[in-house]
């Protein structure tokens, strides 16, 4: 195929003709107002040359219906002034002619008349374009849809379809219509045909500034096959002074057709990367959008002055806390995937409105993340994040929860994108029991094992495991793939209470490395209380060639049963947490100045708590520290644990200090405990639940309160 059509190589009329407000809704409870809020300005930094529009958005033909985008053109065209001859395009209309079906679009039945708005919906259907993509294709190719009057040529090459950079257009693609339906069918070509294409989704790929070679390329790694789409039919991306000026002009090497597709798409619709979202600004109305989980009023505004993107934004509000609005978005989503979702949010009127972002992973076993937020007059934009970590999803589920019921909540540019998580620190599958047993098996004979949902007995969430056995010794367990390397350390974790709180249960937990060579494994001896008791083994993989990790559960009593939850196995994220070999690696001062040493037990006589060797700090000033930074993306909702044994090296003095662990990157977030340690080995731990999005890193700290003396530290971890 040599068709190429030609870019637009001047600014044009990037965002003349916004509309203003046309219409105030009506039938929201008292508390609604259009005050009105500056819009946020788009910036050239946030374009991406490899990734301007996702395939779900691109392809989502059902995003408007014909009276959505007459709606559209309607409002958009409201400064237009036509003939009969030459109509603005919200008054065009024209005979189309039928289409057989092919390998790209499906068949179209032509009719006497069809209006712009009919054609561009029904051939947005036939080809499986979105309408969207149309709309915006018009405007940035001839500028039709905000134009204030039009010409012959505006409609005869509305696309700029068969128009190459270096000959005049051919006649062949003359017409509205057919302009449109060429144009669609077009990208399904590049798509079903993208091997035979230049520019291709998944590889680096050079790419244009401007016609005029002179004026160089950049390399460009194309993410997508929307995105090779749309260099294939516009060739060149844009350079450094059209993204400094997205409203104007660059410079004399500065071609604009892909940047203002992008800045169209975002003013009208909302961010063309936003993962499937409908209607995410609120462009023309709210398709796609519900009410969650009971009815709220809700209506979509047309305010650009008050609107955060765009000219439109949807307000709703409730007397009825927590109800929300939400969108399910059609998406296969596996473990190991994240989804991240923004909205713009702000309150009506100055007074404070509270609620909960939400990602639901739907279909499979139904997992959650949320980010509590409370807003107030000026727009402010909300994050939640689900990495998937239970099953597949086939849908994924955006829900705007409001605790608020004196006021309205705006809403606006919400996105929601794909990405890859980080892998979970937590190897077991239903490690709360929540709604499954899942893979926890008998272990070495029969036990009883069920599941019971209750929000109130449940250590965390609604559900917890229960087990039991006539026959001491017997025991629950799971097995995972896991492939540690030697001289690596595991823990297993979980939480246990007595179903009958007068009679302790009595077991063991162990954890078991097994592969090629003889197992490795590691037991604690356990009593359980009628209170939620954390337990914990560690083990130490002395070997190689180990593929699986197990957790198991010995129950010694009878006649009773041991309820368990939140269970945990996972690696140490830390380096070197044990000094085994003298290594010191990953350690350092993290606060003014401390003396450090590794010890063996060979060369001291002293026994480590763990392996053959610990660490010896000490310092003149209270308060210095000993540290570790661990590079860890953290999910809010997540748990992390430092623990730390420590011991006094004099006879007959304690050592005391602060043992802390951080969330550094985003809002910083600490937890500490204080510490005072005889001569024998003592654990200290801290837990860091993850409220705050954004962490980089965790930082694991022991803090030196005592001076005049050392102290010596083994098996420190963070899991």
């Amino acid at each position: 195929m040599t068709e190429r059509r030609r870019p637009r190589t001047s600014a044009g009329r990037l965002l003349a003709g916004l509309a203003a407000v046309v219409f105030v809704a009506a039938g929201l409870v008292a508390g609604g107002s259009l005050a009105a809020a500056p819009a946020s300005a788009l910036s050239g930094s946030q374009f991406n040359a490899g990734n301007i529009i996702s395939d779900a958005t691109f392809f989502n033909s059902g995003t408007l219906s014909a009276d959505q985008v007459q709606s559209f053109l309607n409002d958009h065209g409201s400064n237009c002034s036509g003939t009969a001859s030459l109509p603005c395009l919200k008054n065009y209309s024209q005979a189309t002619a039928s289409r057989a079906g092919t390998n790209y679009c499906s068949a179209y039945s032509g009719q006497s008349s069809e209006t712009a708005a009919q054609i561009i919906v029904r051939v947005g259907q036939a080809c499986g374009i979105n309408p969207q993509v149309l709309l915006v294709m018009l405007q940035k190719e001839q500028g039709l849809v905000d134009a204030s009057s039009t010409t012959s040529y505006m409609y005869r090459s509305a696309l700029g379809y068969g128009c190459p950079d270096t000959a005049a257009c051919d006649s062949t693609y003359y017409g509205f219509f057919n302009q449109v339906y060429s144009a669609a069918a077009q990208f399904q070509s590049y798509t079903k045909n993208s091997s035979s294409w230049s520019y291709q989704p998944g590889r680096n790929n050079n790419i244009l500034y401007n016609p005029d070679y002179s004026c160089g390329s950049g390399s460009v790694y194309i993410q997508n096959q929307a995105t090779a789409n749309l260099y294939i039919y516009t060739p060149y991306q844009p350079n450094a002074a059209a993204l400094a000026n997205l409203t104007g002009s660059g410079d004399g090497c500065s071609a604009y057709g892909n940047r203002n597709f992008w800045v169209y798409f975002n003013s009208w619709f909302g961010d063309p990367t936003g993962g499937g979202l409908q209607s995410p600004s609120f462009e023309g109305g709210s398709t796609g959008w519900v009410a969650g989980n009971g009815f709220v009023n809700h209506v979509a505004y047309n305010d650009p002055s008050g609107a955060q993107n765009g000219s439109w934004y949807y307000a709703s509000n409730t007397q009825v806390a927590g109800r929300s609005i939400a969108q399910d978005v059609p998406r296969t989503v596996a473990v190991g995937d994240l989804v991240t979702s923004t909205i713009w949010l702000r309150s009506a009127t100055g007074s404070p409105f509270s609620g909960t972002l939400a990602l639901w992973g739907l279909g499979g076993q139904t997992e959650s993340a949320g980010t509590p937020f409370t807003v107030g007059s000026s727009w402010q934009q909300v994050t939640v994040q689900l990495p998937v970590r239970l099953s597949s999803h086939s849908t994924v589920r955006l829900e705007t929860y409001m605790d608020t019921t004196s006021g309205t909540l705006y809403m606006d540019n919400a996105t929601m994108a794909f990405g890859t998580a980080t892998p979970d620190k937590n190897l077991l599958s239903a490690p709360s029991f929540e709604g499954t047993l899942s893979n926890w098996t008998q272990g070495n004979g029969f036990v009883n094992r069920t599941i019971y949902q209750d929000p109130a007995g449940a250590h965390s969430g609604s559900w917890y495991g229960a087990t039991n056995t006539d026959t001491p010794g017997r025991s629950l367990s799971q097995t995972v793939s896991a492939t540690p390397a030697a001289g690596s350390r595991y823990t297993f974790s979980i939480w246990v209470r007595s179903a009958i709180p007068s009679q302790p249960f009595t077991g063991t937990v162990a954890l078991w490395a097994l592969g090629s060579g003889a197992p490795v494994a590691n037991s604690a001896a356990f009593t359980a209380s009628g209170s939620w008791t954390r337990i914990a083994v560690t083990t130490d993989i002395s070997q190689a060639n180990v593929s699986q990790v197990k957790a198991e559960i010995y129950l010694t009593s009878t006649n009773n049963t041991l309820y368990i939850d939140d269970a945990q196995v996972g690696p140490n994220l830390m380096t070197a947490g044990s000094f085994e070999g003298g290594s010191f690696t990953g350690w350092g001062a993290g606060q003014g100045f401390i003396n450090t040493a590794v010890y063996s037990t060979a060369a001291t006589g002293i026994a480590a708590q763990n392996g053959s060797y610990f660490a010896a700090t000490n310092t003149n000033t209270p308060g210095n520290s000993l540290s570790q930074v661990v590079p860890r993306q953290t999910y809010v909702g997540e748990t992390y644990t430092a623990e730390v044994w420590l011991r006094s090296a004099n006879d007959g003095q304690t050592f005391s200090g602060t043992l802390a662990l951080w969330g550094l990157g985003g809002v910083t977030e600490q937890r500490s405990t204080n510490f005072t340690v005889g001569t024998t080995w003592t654990r200290v731990a801290v837990d860091l639940p993850v409220a705050a999005m954004g962490h980089t890193s965790l930082k694991f700290e022991v803090y030196e309160n005592t001076t005049g003396n050392n102290l010596w530290v083994d098996s420190a971890q963070i899991n």
